[in-house]
């Protein structure tokens, strides 16, 4: 026992002089997302730095090398400032080698991050994107159903929306109303960010992220964005509840590593814009932004639209009963009006354009947007959410008329539920399919539930499946819903055969995978 205490005293004094030779203050880096468009690689790294800290003087600089093999050496081909405001460092790197893998390695401190940089798919192979949305803390880190998305070995990972959800976690939501008071909002929203980061790192650590922004991601319980106005009333005024400079970096925090946007802007009151186009192997993207220029339901609406004699069964006070209309005999045709915007002017001119040049190419494609343009999720088979996209009747028309006879899916979230179809405008069936994809983590609250049997289904079909007028007047043929179903989908663009399958892949209540069929997947769009 002797010997050992001299060996003992040794350990405690190595101990002792690595914790006062170890940097104060280390920046850790998390994780990183990337994407490519073109040629052009973006790098978005992420790190624990405190937006809400003084500066320490310690590293304010992230290194990117480089290798082709594991064999190679590293080589540093850039540094790049750590943003303080969004914990942040983003790396631009001009005429990539698109069709090459790519070793990366990221450090700062004593912090080493790596990752694969993919070979983007050759034109004539089969694209595989991963679709998620809506992640609440609810069985959170889902690791055994995010092992299954990484089985998949998805070529790009698509996250719609709500990646986080304002008071989760423990961190009761902080909404930055001043300049000053935006490095602590900041640090609020990363305290919920950073968990989603940590839980889905490794899926984005070797692939391409698609990622934009919905309502809770920005703080806001249903948004109406107005082209990015401060808000000035309750919510159904619309605009944003939070600073300009704070919607500003939580957006950056999810989109910095998107393809430069068509028209950044400011808009409104100082709201940056980042809707885009993406080309990745042979498929076309639009991305867009479909609560940033939507007007608000107190346009056309100024009470609560109810029954006769109508109450609430509990008492309570709210200043945004307006937005859902629960008069079941309500014609919900009259809320539309012309004037009335979805995306907007020069986001709806962007589409047209895109849609334009993809039908031309002879390619295929996909639009992106947080939340669908029908009214499929529900409360009750009588109520009509304006927070819906089906909302206003004109701006979601015009939108679907610039996407025309393009080769496109439509791909979307926030609903809570899975739900596939395809718009009328017009006529039925005159416009694209459109998959809501499931929530991955948040309760699957809404259903699909029609009162009355579907038009012109199938041979065999369920009932609520066929044609429908959903309650603001929008046609919308339904081919399948999963009620009740947590999930993730899985969609394969064949580039050759002008193709495009849709799957759905359901979770239990605990957000574990499970092995059921749901009813309308797997489905098949040919060009």
């Amino acid at each position: 026992m002797r010997d050992l205490i001299p060996f003992t005293r040794l350990l405690t004094l190595l101990f002792s002089l690595s914790v006062l030779t170890a940097p104060l203050n280390a920046t850790e880096i998390l994780w990183s997302q990337y994407c490519q468009h073109l040629g052009k690689m973006k790098l978005l790294v992420h790190l624990d730095t405190d937006p809400a800290a003084p500066a320490t003087g310690g590293p304010d600089t992230v290194t990117l090398s480089l290798r082709d093999t594991a064999e190679d050496e590293w080589e540093a081909i850039q540094s790049q400032p750590i943003d303080t405001l969004t914990a942040t460092a983003l790396f631009k790197i001009d005429e990539w080698p698109r069709h090459e893998t790519k070793r990366f390695r990221v450090t700062c401190d004593d912090s080493i991050w790596e990752g694969t940089f993919r070979a983007e798919p050759k034109p004539g192979s089969t694209l595989k994107l991963a679709g998620l949305s809506c992640h609440k803390d609810i069985a959170w880190p889902w690791k055994e159903a995010i092992a299954e998305v990484i089985s998949h070995d998805p070529d790009l990972v698509f996250f719609s929306g709500d990646q986080i959800y304002e008071n989760d976690y423990g961190s009761p939501m902080f909404q930055a109303q001043t300049a000053e008071e935006v490095p602590k909002g900041m640090k609020n929203y990363l305290d919920k960010y950073r968990k989603f980061g940590e839980a889905f790192r490794e899926l984005m650590r070797d692939r391409p992220t698609i990622m934009i922004t919905d309502d809770h991601d920005v703080f806001a319980n249903d948004l109406w964005g107005r082209g990015g106005v401060r808000m000035n009333g309750d919510r159904t005024t619309g605009g944003y509840p939070t600073h300009p400079a704070w919607v500003n970096a939580a957006e950056f925090t999810q989109t910095g590593n998107l393809p430069d946007p068509v028209d950044p802007g400011p808009h409104g009151d100082g709201v940056l814009a980042y809707y885009t186009a993406l080309e990745y192997g042979g498929v076309s993207f639009a991305i867009l932004e479909d609560r940033k220029f939507k007007s608000a339901p107190s346009e056309v609406i100024t009470e609560l639209i109810a029954p006769p004699g109508f109450e609430w069964e509990d008492p309570r006070t709210t200043d945004f009963e307006i937005e859902v209309v629960l008069d079941p005999d309500y014609d919900c045709t009259q809320l539309d009006r012309p004037d009335l915007q979805l995306l907007g002017p020069e986001q709806e001119a962007f589409l047209k354009t895109w849609s334009d040049e993809l039908t031309q190419s002879k390619g295929i494609g996909a639009v992106l947007s947080s939340s669908p343009w029908v009214h499929t999720a529900m409360y009750s088979p009588t109520s009509a959410d304006t927070d819906s996209n089906a909302w206003p009747q004109s701006g979601r028309n015009r939108a679907l008329k610039a996407i025309g006879v393009a080769p496109v899916v439509m791909l979307h979230g926030d609903v809570h539920l899975g739900t596939l179809g395809r718009h009328g405008v017009d006529e039925f069936d005159d416009g694209p399919i459109t998959y809501s994809l499931p929530s991955f983590s948040s309760r699957a609250s809404r259903k699909w539930e029609p009162l009355e049997t579907g038009q012109n289904r199938e041979p065999g079909a369920p009932d609520d499946t066929g044609e429908f007028h959903d309650r603001f007047g929008n046609k919308v043929t339904m081919y399948g819903a999963g009620n009740g179903l947590n999930g993730y989908g899985i969609i394969l663009f064949d580039t050759e055969k002008r193709e495009i399958d849709l799957q759905f892949h359901p979770m239990n209540e605990e957000r574990r995978p499970i092995k059921v069929e749901v009813p309308g997947w797997p489905y098949r769009e040919r060009f």
